[in-house]
């Protein structure tokens, strides 16, 4: 799970990533390759995405990252849509 540090003026100050409770990257600059790092270790390191965010996960990966499913439900696919417009 990604974990964010903020400071009073809430710019981020760092990331880490952190899995079964372990701090695994650190000082990581900027949230969108904090992402991309996390979705790279878990295909690596295979994974499953946590319960709770599951379906977010599944939709950065298949909306965002175009990775996986050519095909998308239909939920997915409307909310893809939505964010084109």
């Amino acid at each position: 799970m990604a974990y964010m540090l903020r400071s009073w003026d809430h710019v981020p100050a760092s990331l880490k990533i952190a899995i079964e409770g372990e701090v695994v990257m650190d000082n990581i600059q900027d949230l969108p390759k904090a992402v991309c790092l996390l979705f790279g270790l878990a295909y690596a390191m295979h994974l499953n995405y946590p319960i709770s965010m599951k379906f977010t996960f599944q939709f950065i990966q298949q909306v965002f990252l175009e990775l996986g499913h050519v095909e998308l439900k239909p939920k997915l696919q409307t909310l893809k849509n939505q964010f084109a417009m």
